[in-house]
């Protein structure tokens, strides 16, 4: 993963902390955001390869969240992290340009993975 930055996004700092320590651990350059604001922030000035996004946050949440960041670079890899099972949610959010969705809890290594591979659109749900 060296040279690839990775803008993570959700509201929970602590699972911020997990995935940030773990994608540094293999060379990822890490960004944060808290929301969806601060993440269209970074979107736009720090110009991320890859985002992992989560769908429920304030100020801004993550459909939007998505669709503004897909119509400001459309090759910016994003990848959906949710708590919601709801298939029609996982299944808006790709029309709206995830390349993947995971169902929280996910496998911190299927999205490194995810993260590197140019792969299909899919929804998966990790567990």
């Amino acid at each position: 993963m060296r040279g690839v930055k990775v803008l993570i996004v959700d509201d929970d700092p602590e699972l911020r902390a997990v995935l940030r320590d773990y994608l540094a651990s293999h060379g990822a350059e890490i960004l944060e955001g808290a929301n969806g604001l601060e993440c269209l922030w970074q979107v736009k000035h720090e110009r991320p390869d890859a985002i992992l996004l989560d769908l429920n946050m304030p100020r801004l949440g993550g459909v939007e969240a998505l669709k503004r960041i897909h119509k400001f670079d459309p090759t910016i890899r994003v990848i959906v992290l949710t708590a919601s099972i709801d298939r029609a949610e996982h299944e808006q959010a790709m029309r709206y340009g995830a390349v993947d969705v995971y169902a929280k809890p996910y496998d911190l290594e299927e999205l490194r993975v995810a993260l590197m591979t140019p792969a299909a659109r899919r929804v998966t749900a990790a567990g």
